[in-house]
């Protein structure tokens, strides 16, 4: 019998285990990586100076001084286009003329980039900057300042971690293989966003936060004032720091106002009381920022004039049914690309993505099956409450939509010569931005094996999610052992 202490001792190792994880690869990943990290780093100096970005500028001569000595060409270059076949030191370690001819000649080439991530939510941002003020009132200089806010991800995983066990707790207070299994699963998945500066990291904390209110929501035999209040907020933190968490807030967003719809005929007065709080307290934060998305950028979400930027032209309805989406083999590379991304990450090292078939068809099939078999067992309420039916629902429902939504916009749009969807590649499988979906995912992926196992042995599903995180860590580990060498990370200076 595990008791209630030593189950608290276990998440926090879990927990530590996490924080670890993210700190060694954060700290061997060098600057900056291929996925927009540069721009993301931008906004954060922006925000830090209270400067909300009101266009598509350049990127800004502070972001530049710090870009230019510390960004490493190992993401996007291969050394034999170096002289002597190796890379060389990194700027930051280098003096002379040499040196300042170079830094002159990257500078040139940094600063033509557009920050075309100027349009994005602000939470993230105001989080970071606020992080990094921090970082510079202790002392931090050179590149530890740099590290200093990728390290904003570790206290963040932690976090994650935590609210995916109170979310398990909550929906099976009886069953230690999904309570401990959920923790698990978020210690260990290899998603590398988590090593970078990127907005995506916060959306797993505040869409958690999200479903952890959905489910008090149906606990409470009266939902109060302060639920609805914080409830709204939750809804707002979570699009204000990514927009494509929306498709999983309008999954919560439904299943509470069933909820209250149900309270309602019963005329119920308080039920309607918290749900006006919330639709006020989430209305307000995000009605104030579409404003003043549309009053700079052009429209409610500044993607209009990002997508010209980009080189997208949206294509009329009729053409959308022609996709390769709608074939079998389209589908299979639009889930297998969008989930495996999922899994681990976008990063390239010397222009090749970081990536294992056999891992990668794995975390395919496998999530492909699980979130089936999760659907299927709700559908049977034997051996079930009401409330675990309803919470597996809507976790598989919730990243579900979001991988509707975007082979969606995988439909809408021409890419044109964008590289990544690309006119030959013309799917949105940017698994980073499901992140917010990623408290659910766990909570369905470690229900199916649950459901699938616990009959036949009480330790089997625990036993082999263990095994699952074990393989995929492995092979992550190989994937990233390279990165460790490099001369431009935090290790090496």
């Amino acid at each position: 019998m595990i008791t209630k202490r030593k189950e608290t001792i276990l998440v926090s190792l879990l927990s530590f285990a996490a924080a670890l994880r993210v700190f060694l690869f954060a700290a061997a990943l060098p600057f900056f990586s291929d996925v927009d990290e540069d721009l993301h780093f931008d906004l954060v100096l922006r925000y830090s100076h209270g400067q909300v970005p009101r266009a598509f500028d350049l990127v800004g001569p502070e972001a530049l001084d710090w870009i230019v000595p510390h960004a490493s060409p190992e993401f996007l270059q291969t050394p034999d286009r170096f002289p002597g076949g190796n890379f060389g030191p990194p700027l930051w370690k280098r003096t002379g003329l040499e040196a300042a001819e170079l830094a002159a000649v990257t500078r040139e080439d940094w600063g033509r980039e557009v920050n075309s991530e100027s349009s994005q939510p602000p939470i993230y941002y105001l989080v970071a900057g606020l992080w990094w003020r921090l970082g510079q009132g202790i002392g931090l200089s050179g590149i530890d300042s740099l590290y200093w806010i990728r390290f904003l991800n570790i206290p963040l995983i932690a976090a994650v971690v935590w609210l995916g066990y109170w979310a398990a707790q909550i929906i099976a207070p009886d069953h230690f293989d999904l309570r401990m299994g959920v923790p698990l699963f978020l210690a260990f998945i290899p998603q590398s966003v988590f090593s970078t500066i990127n907005n995506d990291v916060l959306s797993p904390i505040c869409a958690g936060a999200l479903f952890l209110c959905l489910l008090r929501w149906w606990q409470a035999k009266s939902p109060t004032l302060s639920l609805g209040a914080f409830t709204g907020l939750a809804v707002a933190v979570t699009c204000l720091t990514k927009l494509s968490n929306l498709p999983l807030v309008v999954v919560v967003f439904i299943a509470i106002g069933v909820t209250v719809l149900a309270s309602a005929r019963q005329k119920s007065a308080p039920a309607l009381i918290a749900f006006s709080a919330l639709i006020l307290c989430a209305a307000i934060p995000i009605g104030g920022w579409l404003l003043w998305t549309r009053s700079h950028f052009g429209d409610l979400t500044g993607s209009a004039t990002k997508i010209t930027l980009l080189g997208w032209t949206r294509k009329p309805l009729a053409n959308w049914w022609a996709h390769p989406i709608f074939t079998a083999r389209g589908f299979w590379v639009f889930w297998s690309d969008l989930l495996t991304t999922f899994w681990r990450g976008e990063l390239k090292w010397q222009s090749l993505p970081l990536r294992s078939s056999v891992t990668d068809a794995f975390c395919s099939v496998s999530s492909m099956f699980l979130l089936a078999v999760t659907f299927v067992a709700t559908l049977r309420p034997y051996s079930q409450s009401l409330l675990q039916r309803k919470a597996m629902a809507v976790a598989a429902l919730s990243f579900l939509a979001c991988v509707v939504f975007f082979g969606i916009l995988s439909l809408q749009f021409d890419f044109g010569h964008c590289i990544n969807p690309s006119r030959e590649h013309p799917y949105f499988t940017s698994g980073r931005l499901l992140n917010g979906a990623l408290i659910p995912f766990a909570l369905a992926y470690v229900y199916g094996i649950v459901v699938l196992f616990r009959r036949i042995l009480t330790a089997l599903p625990l036993i082999l999610l263990a095994s699952i995180m074990m393989f995929v860590t492995i092979s992550d580990v190989l994937l990233h052992r390279v990165i460790f060498a490099s001369e431009y990370n935090w290790f090496h200076r």
